[in-house]
């Protein structure tokens, strides 16, 4: 018993490790009464109980645990009439685009409208293949809701200047840019902030409200989000590497577009500071920006 939840290892390089299990702390044990009835407060709110892969990696130092795992099919299953229901922007909420460009993949723009209480609602969706910039800078600004954008987000690697023209080099941003449209730089292309805010939002939803929801008119976003899935990754590979979670990178046009959304409208700069959370994320901050914002975006859109 003095081992228990204790291991000594030896890595493939030669170093030696050591691993904590909470089952080390009596406390904590659930073959203890006080560790049983810790146990039992500390696996609400997991779905799927001991079986969910967030309790694994976190309580069970299961670092493949979400390897191959559906991101959130189970979810948009259970609770489909509460995630996916037709939503129309109310004058007081405050509408952002986001575009994900591919000329060979799917291109993917969706407005996503936030209301007073901070809940995202994804409203408008296009979604086409074997598009131009020109065509597609079309159909984005005869959106219902263009007028009304504060900013329309995209991919930061738009910005690189790896185009060859007869000017010289320029960037995909540059080509938006020609066509009318002002684009607002993603400040990340991860997928760690915003699997974290997506699963916030839809959090304890046997219980709670949903924060963000799709609308039926974004049949491709729903699609995509159902097939969305955790790259196989071993624990040997994230032991060495360190990696982040990560999704396969595949049917993921609408997700790469939320993605850069999130990124741009919440960020870990807009969320803290003196690595304390801020209250609502910040919202009066997050608000003063966004009236800053549309002064200086306002112009792009024509």
């Amino acid at each position: 018993m003095a081992d228990r939840g204790f291991e000594k290892y030896k890595t493939k390089d030669g170093f030696m490790s050591v691993r904590l299990h909470y089952t080390a702390d009596p406390s904590k044990d659930p073959s203890t009464p006080d560790g049983a009835e810790w146990f039992a407060k500390a696996i609400q709110g997991y779905p799927g109980g001991k079986a969910s892969p967030m309790w694994r990696k976190e309580y069970e130092i299961d670092f493949g645990a979400f390897s191959g795992q559906l991101l959130c099919y189970k979810i948009m299953q259970d609770f489909r009439d509460k995630v996916i229901v037709p939503y129309e922007p109310k004058a007081i909420d405050n509408l952002y685009g986001s575009v994900d460009w591919g000329r060979n993949n799917p291109a993917s723009f969706h407005v996503y409208a936030v209301d007073e209480f901070k809940s995202v609602h994804s409203v408008y969706e296009i979604y086409v293949r074997d598009t131009s910039v020109p065509d597609f800078c079309t159909a984005i600004k005869q959106s219902p809701y263009y007028q009304r954008l504060t900013w329309i987000s995209a991919d930061p690697s738009l910005w690189n200047m790896n185009q060859e023209t007869k000017e010289g080099l320029r960037s995909l941003e540059n080509r938006f840019r020609e066509c009318g449209m002002v684009l607002k730089k993603s400040k990340a292309r991860t997928d760690d902030l915003p699997i974290n805010e997506l699963l916030d939002r839809w959090d304890k939803l046997e219980t709670k409200q949903t924060r963000f929801t799709i609308s039926p008119r974004c049949p491709m976003q729903i699609w995509e989000f159902e097939h969305l899935r955790y790259r196989d990754t071993s624990t040997a590979q994230i032991e060495q590497q360190n990696k982040s979670e990560q999704l396969v990178d595949k049917d993921n046009h609408s997700w790469d577009d939320f993605k850069y959304f999130i990124h741009t409208w919440i960020s870990p700069a807009d969320i803290r500071e003196d690595e304390k959370p801020l209250p609502q994320f910040s919202i009066a901050r997050i608000e003063e920006e966004e009236d800053k914002q549309r002064q200086n975006w306002r112009g792009g859109f024509r």
